[in-house]
């Protein structure tokens, strides 16, 4: 959410950040750290990890965020996820009327499009390419779904919990060994009914959230390449932010931007589907970021299995190539993201860097920027970018950068 500052900005965090790496991003994106202020709500019933309710509602942050907001002029609001605490936050700030799309977001309008199953109905009824698949809140249906279309026809399928991201609330199951489980948490292998039924008998209660939400199965393509497209849905209408590929390992673990995938003929229709499912959502109230993911299956095809009514896990990235990288950006340059990186201390990382020329240079505009630093109490993680003239040269970057940090992070 860092990069997403600007001059005046204020940021709500559930733990403090680094003030290295504050000032780092503030330098980088050519704003004034001092400008910016950092709030932090005392821990709540979740502990600090989450800024759950009672943290937003907590009354000594609330007056600070109050005169921040009011210091500073402040009318936006930019959550990470605009659930009910953020809504009653915003009308707390006086921020509702000024918020676009608030009466939508207000009655859970954010809950209903990150739902996998209203996805697979505006799907329906957009005529967006989708695998095939269903939703299913009777176990029983879904049962004879998997076995009769499915894993008796030797089809590998994929069960996704209505309300999840990046991968952790899906399961593959298979009729036969040997799935790689890409964008899942694991395969598991039915072989027969008596498989199956056993392993729905083990997993509906974790796969509807004890029965309260319905489950999305749809035929799992192995060997399919994740790719995503992002927009933000405006009052005036759709606009194009930018796509890219996935690394999945086997959940999320990086980016590729743009999508090299973007030269394949079957990716104009995709993009037009994309227009397609927004269009519905734009008449429904929303406004804000969206972000469709789709596979392009073996066959060169390209179908759209979700999408995702919030900040996504590329909006930074893209708001690097548009504030720092600079216009043209997705036509000149390709942004590699990895994620889960080891690192050293972050000082040490940037140094180091910068002593062997793999510092960001804006300049060239090529170069490493690190994403993310974890400096909590299990840190020694972190993500970083590279950004390359081509994806050779993102290819020569990123080995140069793992070659550097190794045995770095050996030696603590």
């Amino acid at each position: 959410m860092a990069w997403c500052l600007q001059d005046g900005d204020a940021i709500v965090l559930p733990m403090p950040v680094s003030e290295e790496f504050l000032r780092y991003v503030t330098a980088t994106l050519g704003i004034a750290r001092d400008s910016v202020r950092v709030l932090v709500p005392p821990p709540g019933r979740l502990g600090e990890g989450v800024l759950s309710q009672d943290r937003l509602t907590d009354e000594d942050f609330l007056t600070a965020l109050r005169e921040s907001v009011q210091a500073h002029g402040i009318d936006n609001i930019l959550p990470f996820h605009f659930d009910s605490s953020v809504a009653e936050l915003t009308r707390e700030l006086g921020l509702d009327k000024a918020t676009p799309g608030f009466g939508f977001l207000d009655q859970s309008g954010g809950r209903l499009l990150n739902s996998k199953s209203t996805f697979r109905a505006l799907a329906g009824g957009t005529g967006a390419p989708v695998p095939p698949g269903g939703v299913f809140s009777s176990r029983k249906e879904a049962e004879t779904f998997l076995w009769e279309r499915l894993l008796s026809q030797g089809q590998p399928a994929i069960l996704k919990q209505d309300f999840h991201v990046a991968g952790f609330g899906n399961e593959i199951v298979s009729p036969s060994s040997g799935i790689d489980p890409l964008g899942a948490l694991r395969t598991v292998t039915a072989e027969s009914r008596t498989d199956l039924d056993a392993y729905l008998t083990e997993r509906w209660p974790w796969l509807t959230d004890g029965g309260r939400n319905h489950v999305v199965i749809e035929q799992y393509l192995p060997e399919s390449t994740p790719i995503y497209a992002e927009v933000r849905i405006e009052e005036h209408g759709v606009e194009f932010t930018g796509h890219g590929e996935m690394r999945m390992k086997p959940v999320l673990n990086g980016l590729i931007v743009p999508a090299p995938s973007a030269e394949l003929p079957a990716f104009a229709g995709f993009l037009n589907a994309v227009h397609r499912l927004c269009r519905p959502i734009h008449a429904m109230g929303y406004r804000g970021i969206v972000s469709i993911d789709a596979i392009v299956t073996p066959d060169r095809n390209i179908l759209i299995n979700e999408f995702n009514c919030r900040t996504g896990g590329s909006t930074h990235i893209h708001r690097i190539g548009e504030r720092i990288v600079g216009d043209g950006y997705f036509e000149e340059r390709v942004l590699v993201e990895l994620r889960r990186c080891t690192f050293p201390d972050f000082a040490t990382t940037v140094q180091a860097l910068s002593d062997q020329g793999l510092a960001y240079d804006p300049a060239t505009r090529t170069g490493v920027l690190i994403t993310v630093d974890d400096n909590s109490a299990s840190g020694g993680f972190g993500e970083y970018c590279v950004v390359a003239r081509d994806a050779e040269h993102a290819r020569e970057l990123e080995n140069a950068v793992a070659d550097l940090l190794a045995p770095l992070c050996a030696k603590d």
